[in-house]
């Protein structure tokens, strides 16, 4: 009992410190930093994530022993997965605070942002001073403020929510407006021509209009709905010139004439146009919550220092 008893002792001395579950991009198992200060922190880093998509994170421990804080860090950085998957835009800050040791991990995607010269210099001269005078709050300000500065100068993709905001930010006249109308339009032109190719809705709406202003009524139809949705003139041309486009390719510059029943006929409606000689037919074929990593790797780079 005494050998289980000690063999048990030695391994629980020598087993890896734990890694926490990520569930904030601040994480103190130590109690440093008090609940505001962990807050402002998360809101600066939270506000990064959503302006340039890396996202970076803060773990406080008491010990990384046995492993060195750079084995820590690694292994850490593996299990939360920070940055997003094939961007690579993570950064990780350990800070071991009866070790007196820090460390800043850097991704693959932030190595141009951040080489190793300036993680060592950013943990040095910002974080370590602060640190060695037990104000742990202000050197993961300066810290994260440092980093911040270097990552809004590397151009990395927009994340998913901000690429879609800049989809309505963007300036009316921009051209990608036009060919999500043409797309959008496309589709809605679908249920325009259905509805059209309907002889007595035809005759109501467009009887008493010009054969060749018809198309293009048909288009204005179709640019209502795409309209309302964008609220972009280039977007709801777009509609206008693919709805009117389709209803001329589809003969609907004269009205349908009615299907004549036959000796066993079933009846009903068709699109054939006479004098137009042509046929149409429809057919259908982005801080509260939790925090989670993106999906990132490490393996990058990164710097570590003492106090």
């Amino acid at each position: 009992m005494l050998v289980t008893g000690a063999v048990a002792l030695v391994a629980l001395a020598f087993a890896d410190e734990p890694i926490p579950s990520l569930t904030a991009r601040v994480t103190d198992i130590t109690g440093t930093l008090s609940a505001p200060q962990r807050k402002a922190l998360d809101d600066k880093l939270a506000a990064l994530e959503s302006r340039k998509g890396a996202q970076v994170a803060v773990l406080i421990v008491p010990t990384t022993a046995p492993e060195t804080i750079e084995q820590y860090a690694t292994r850490v950085f593996d299990a939360w997965k920070l940055g997003r998957k094939g961007v690579d835009d993570g950064v990780l800050i350990v800070v071991a605070k009866n070790d007196r040791r820090t460390r800043i991990e850097v991704a693959y995607g932030l190595e141009g942002a951040i080489p190793d010269a300036a993680a060592k210099r950013i943990a040095h001269d910002y974080m370590s001073p602060k640190f060695r005078a037990g104000d742990f709050a202000g050197g993961l300000d300066a810290g994260t403020q440092a980093l911040i500065a270097l990552i809004d100068d590397e151009p990395l993709p927009p994340p998913p929510e901000e690429a879609y905001r800049d989809l309505t930010s963007m300036p009316w006249w921009n051209p990608l407006y036009f060919a999500v109308g043409l797309l959008v339009g496309g589709l809605f032109s679908v249920l325009t021509l259905i509805l059209f190719t309907r002889p007595r809705i035809h005759r109501a709406l467009l009887g008493r209009m010009p054969a060749r202003a018809r198309p293009f009524a048909i288009g204005a139809v179709n640019a209502l709905p795409v309209g309302i949705l964008f609220r972009n003139p280039l977007t709801m041309l777009a509609a206008l010139l693919t709805g009117a486009g389709l209803a001329a390719v589809a003969g609907l510059a004269q009205p349908p004439k009615p299907l004549r029943r036959g000796r066993g006929g079933g009846g009903g409606w068709s699109s054939s146009s006479g004098d137009s000689g042509g046929s149409s037919s429809g057919s259908g074929s982005s801080s509260g919550g939790s925090f989670s990593g993106g999906g990132g790797s490490s393996g990058g780079g990164g710097a570590s220092d003492s106090w």
